[in-house]
């Protein structure tokens, strides 16, 4: 894996590098997706952005919840 540009349906389909979860995103997607499958889930890296998705399907993801 080492193309990190990706389409992102929040950020209007455009591409934009995305990166591995971590801290408290990891475990969010970790809760989600479970630990086998949570390495194939890449987050937006654009500011604001807050969608994780899978690496080779940009269609199958989700947002993380907003922070506290």
């Amino acid at each position: 894996m080492t193309d990190p540009s990706k389409r992102c349906l929040n950020c209007a389909d455009s591409f934009q590098n995305f990166q591995r979860p971590e801290g408290g995103a990891l475990d969010f997607v970790v809760a989600r997706v479970g630990l086998a499958d949570s390495g194939k889930y890449w987050r937006c890296g654009r500011s604001g952005c807050r969608r994780v998705q899978n690496y080779f399907n940009y269609r199958d993801g989700f947002d993380l919840p907003p922070p506290p």
